[in-house]
């Protein structure tokens, strides 16, 4: 904080007016708890640290501040001040500023009012005119600092000049590029630039070439072009390979011993059939008074990767795995997360297991938390786990099966509690040798997936409990740092479109921002619908973004007051500090020291990873639509029926039956009538036939374009029924 800051301890009996005085100073900054604790000479292990954090929720609640989705704090009164600082992001050619106010969390701007501005800046933006129930939409007023990621995109040559077109349709503009600053590349070449500059929005931005990747089209250099894009690792560093393969070695004897030894306890594992990084694995055994306990295993990370040690900071550094169609971006090197961490059957494995010890209602009555030594006696895929719950034989199908039943029992809890029954897709690509996509399967959630999601969910969720059941051990009040997976309540502004389009469906909705119960009764009545999966993906949509925070504030989505991160260690740094904080607390009471340390750490930490795990999903997005493109090209021409999955005012997209993938029909494309776009109804509408596309139309197109650098697939609509 660069202005003057009050020095001296405020009393707890005026802690409102040295906050308000305090933010107004500051305005239009949002400032952090512990910046506003040093700003007023707050110690964290005082009682007027306490006081604290409950003055600052009151203020909020009586809307006398206000407090951003990152836990930051602020005076933005409605009306007093409309200038804001965010990223701006495109999407579908749309912009839109993220900002850090509670009140305007969204900003969307027009071109005409974008300038020069780029997406990943960081920028300010004037509020336009409010207008009642409309999106609220601004001016760029300033760049604030430049996106510094890589523009992946070919390098074309038009006889004057040498220009990129970037690869993401997220840049609306190529990028001018001086003969200078070529270097070595040739026109048709896939290549990586850096911004130079772009100062007058009616000329071309400039760029220089710092990386050839290949020629334009390879899929090999195409996938790589995604690596470049969002800046993902290739490869570890060498001494951090060095140290991975210095520490993986199977446990001595010695840490045996001073673990809860389960080697001849029957575990399994249930995972995809491509895995090799098992983190997680089962086993439940009749209890004497007539309960259950089910324990969930957890790949022993922290016992390998140790605090500031090279591979923590590399771990670090990524905080997640990345998943793309041709590849994996491992958070750890390969002897760590394929071996020596991996639950691999028949070998031993440390761990950290929970047990919960449940009734048949799926209630726990009590738990524990230990540090194991696991041999996992058999590998199940989804697939393997699934044929024994749908035909109850094969190798411990007792177990498997009393697996599943418990499952059922915590799912149907779960959403008798709150918890949002959201059904998703996702899509898996197979790739021929030279790692081109020749087909695509839509996923969905199975039983076997299912057994595996609620055991896991459950897991967490008793962690997070665990840890409040410490701190009253070891704290006079309040909790010991930690850090939460939250998602906070969905923004009505998004969500109130969705609705309306349900409603006009004819299915009850409740007015104002409806709880998750309410949710689950509008997805059980859907259910039976053809708009059943975009109705459930626009729903997904509207909801708040799941992210980690160090204060918790429940989870939304699974109705859960409580919840963490803990059964992934070898893919999410998250877990990696989870199992870390919960090894620290079980030895001894941290000192007040360590305390304010872990305050201060956990809170950069916990946005580190949700910035780095929002990165890796928009990775994977990228990788996926490149795939889609690729594939398409192989159908080029062909006449294919489809599912109507979205309409915008500039046309419908797509949903390929044959294919599993999405193409746009654009709306220029639909040249039998001039059709006018009912954004509220979600549908276009024909002036002169009066024919309706709207979301679960069927149609019928042909694939008659395919731009594989934009990663686009343009459709044609034909009116007959021929296709292939």
């Amino acid at each position: 904080m660069s202005k003057k800051t009050i020095k001296q301890t405020v009393p707890i009996d005026s802690i409102s007016e040295a906050i308000l005085a305090l933010l107004k100073e500051h305005t239009p900054a949002m400032l952090k708890l512990n910046e506003i604790s040093k700003a007023l000479g707050i110690t964290s292990d005082s009682k007027e640290y306490d006081a604290l954090r409950v003055t600052l929720n009151d203020l909020d609640q009586n809307k006398l501040i206000f407090k951003s989705t990152r836990r930051r704090f602020g005076m933005r009164p409605l009306g007093e001040f409309s200038a804001f600082k965010g990223i701006l992001r495109f999407e579908y050619n749309r912009a839109a500023i993220e900002t850090d106010s509670a009140e305007f969390p969204i900003v969307y701007v027009r071109p005409q009012h974008i300038g020069t501005a780029m997406d990943g800046d960081s920028v300010r933006v004037k509020l336009l005119a409010l207008k009642k129930d409309k999106k609220p939409y601004g001016v760029v007023t300033d760049i604030v600092k430049r996106s510094d990621l890589p523009i992946p995109g070919t390098l074309e040559y038009d006889g004057d000049f040498y220009f990129v077109i970037p690869d993401e349709e997220k840049y609306l503009v190529d990028f001018l590029i001086p003969a200078r600053k070529i270097g070595k590349a040739k026109a048709g070449d896939k290549v990586v630039c850096k911004f130079l500059k772009w100062e007058d929005p009616h000329k071309s931005p400039e760029a220089e070439v710092i990386e050839i990747l290949g020629k334009s089209g390879d899929p090999s250099v195409e996938f790589a072009g995604i690596m470049k894009e969002f800046n993902l690792p290739v490869n570890f560093p060498t001494e951090v390979e060095q140290e991975a393969v210095l520490v993986a070695k199977l446990p001595s004897k010695s840490e045996i011993s001073d673990r809860l030894d389960l080697r001849k306890s029957v575990i399994i594992t249930i995972d995809p059939d491509d895995a090799r990084d098992f983190d997680d694995a089962l086993s439940l055994e009749d209890l004497p008074n007539g309960l259950k306990r089910l324990g969930v295993h957890i790949a022993d990370v922290t016992a390998y990767v140790k605090e500031e040690s090279l591979l923590d900071k590399e771990a670090y550094r990524r905080a997640t795995s990345t998943y793309l169609v041709d590849r994996v971006v491992p958070m750890l090197p390969e002897s760590l997360s394929n071996e020596i961490c991996s639950l691999q059957p028949n070998k031993v494995r440390l761990a950290f297991s929970v047990f919960m010890d449940c009734d048949e209602h799926g209630n726990v009555h009590d738990y524990s938390v230990s540090e194991t030594v696991i041999k996992s006696c058999k590998r199940f895929t989804y697939a393997e786990a699934q044929s024994i719950i749908d035909t109850g034989q094969g190798p411990y199908h007792e177990l498997v099966l009393e697996l599943y039943k418990l499952s059922l029992t915590l799912r149907d809890i779960r959403y008798k509690k709150g918890g949002v029954d959201f059904v998703t897709q996702e899509t898996k690509f197979s790739l021929d040798e030279h790692k081109f996509p020749i087909a695509a399967v839509l996923k969905t959630r199975t039983d076997a997936t299912s057994l595996v999601e609620e055991c896991m969910l459950l897991a967490n969720q008793t962690i997070a409990l665990h840890v409040k059941h410490i701190s009253k051990k070891h704290l006079k009040k309040g909790v010991l740092p930690f850090i939460y997976r939250v998602h906070d309540e969905p923004d009505m502004m998004k969500l109130k479109d969705v609705l309306r389009f349900v409603k006009a469906l004819g299915v009850h909705v409740p007015n104002g921002v409806p709880s998750s119960r309410e949710l689950n009764t509008i997805l059980e009545h859907v259910a039976h619908l053809p708009e059943k999966m975009v109705i459930n993906q626009f729903l997904l949509r509207s909801m708040a973004k799941a992210i980690y925070v160090e204060e918790n504030i429940g989870h939304y989505g699974l109705g859960f007051s409580d919840y963490t991160h803990f059964t992934s260690p070898i893919r999410r740094y998250p877990d990696v500090l989870v199992h870390r904080l919960l090894k620290e607390y079980a030895s001894e009471r941290p000192s007040d020291k360590r305390i304010r340390y872990l305050n201060e750490y956990l809170i950069d930490a916990s946005a580190h990873c949700s910035l780095q795990e929002r990165q890796a999903v928009n990775a994977e997005r990228a990788s996926t639509r490149l795939a889609s493109a690729q594939l398409a090209k192989r159908h080029l021409g062909s006449r294919i029926k489809g599912t109507v999955t979205s309409v915008t005012s500039f046309g419908l997209f797509v949903l390929l039956s044959s294919l599993n993938i999405e193409g746009l029909l654009h709306i220029r494309d639909l040249s039998d009538d001039y059709y006018y776009f009912e954004e509220q109804q979600f549908r276009l509408v024909g002036k002169r036939t009066k024919q309706v596309f709207r979301i679960g139309s069927p149609v019928y197109v042909e694939i008659v374009n395919v731009n594989i650098d934009k990663r686009q697939i343009d459709l044609k609509f034909i009116e007959d029924e021929e296709t292939e």
